[in-house]
């Protein structure tokens, strides 16, 4: 979503992560990565880059292009605070994935609401968290604004924008605004790939009104 915001050409690889070519796993050997190589993998100028958030952040400072990077300590402590707090809504999100009953699902929506909570606190400049500017803020959140759409209706049987959007104040905008942007649209997984992969690693109990049942 970064290369696409910054409007640069660049080669974009699909890696198997069953069977991963060497040169991959050496590289993110290089990067700093373990041996468990994972994605993604950012090689730029020489350099090698991992981990989603330090990729898009990379990118953000060190790709030309239009800025995703704040111009000011405010806007920039505003991107950390964020941040910090969307790293709760990611987890709380795949422990609800990860639910075995619907007691548990229950217990664990509740949690994942409260997390999305403190991140609505943060979002008064709307369209987007620094106002008009797309930001690499909104370059990390928007791979899981994008599964929460899809996997929550299919696995939990909870309409995401309905259920839990319509409560709060400004998150349901921005995650619109987010959802919709162009370079996400066209970045997006398609939906089957995406159930797949949440089946594969995370969801092994569906709730009861699930789409995921029909």
């Amino acid at each position: 979503i970064a290369l696409l915001e910054k409007g640069v050409d660049f080669d974009h690889r699909i890696i198997d992560l069953k069977a991963k070519p060497a040169e991959f796993v050496e590289k993110y050997k290089r990067a700093g990565g373990s041996g468990n190589a994972l994605v993604p993998l950012l090689e730029h100028g020489g350099q090698y880059v991992i981990e989603s958030s330090v990729v898009a952040r990379y990118i953000a400072q060190h790709v030309g292009g239009p800025e995703l990077y704040p111009r000011t300590a405010e806007d920039l402590e505003r991107i950390e605070r964020f941040l910090a707090r969307w790293v709760d809504v990611e987890t709380t999100y795949y422990d609800l994935l990860r639910a075995s009953s619907d007691a548990q699902a229950e217990e664990r929506r509740a949690l994942f609401v409260d997390r999305l909570a403190a991140v609505d606190e943060l979002l008064d400049r709307a369209p987007f968290l620094l106002g008009d500017d797309f930001s690499f803020a909104e370059c990390v959140a928007a791979p899981w604004v994008q599964r929460f759409f899809v996997t929550l209706p299919y696995f939990r049987g909870i309409d995401f924008e309905g259920d839990i959007l319509r409560a709060f104040d400004a998150l349901p905008g921005w995650m619109r605004a987010v959802r919709d942007r162009a370079s996400c649209q066209e970045s997006i997984c398609p939906e089957g790939e995406m159930l797949d992969a949440a089946k594969r690693y995370y969801v092994s109990y569906l709730s009861p009104g699930a789409r995921g049942r029909l």
